[in-house]
């Protein structure tokens, strides 16, 4: 997925939520484009291991991504990046 230098630095006595740490740094590579739509995520095991995380702090970080649209889960197979949901403006030039 990335390099090790390009993971975040977890402060796991910080303010900051573990999986929203993680949750935003997916987000931001998915935005930035290293992470192209429909694009499989390696699994929660293998991103718990590139993190350095519990299985559950990924399974929360996941979730978070579902709920901002980012990603989508096909049971079997795998998590997947979604398309940018369509823009406002898109659907107001019909």
């Amino acid at each position: 997925m990335a390099e090790e230098s390009d993971f975040p630095e977890i402060d796991r006595d910080g303010p900051e939520l573990v999986y929203m740490v993680v949750a935003d740094h997916i987000a931001g590579r998915i935005e930035r484009g290293d992470l192209k739509p429909g694009q499989r995520l390696p699994s929660e095991l293998d991103l718990s291991e590139q993190y350095g995380v519990a299985r559950m702090t990924i399974r929360r970080a996941m979730k978070e991504l579902r709920e901002r649209s980012l990603i989508r889960s096909v049971h079997g197979k795998g998590t997947y990046v979604q398309a940018p949901p369509a823009t406002e403006a898109a659907v107001t030039d019909e």
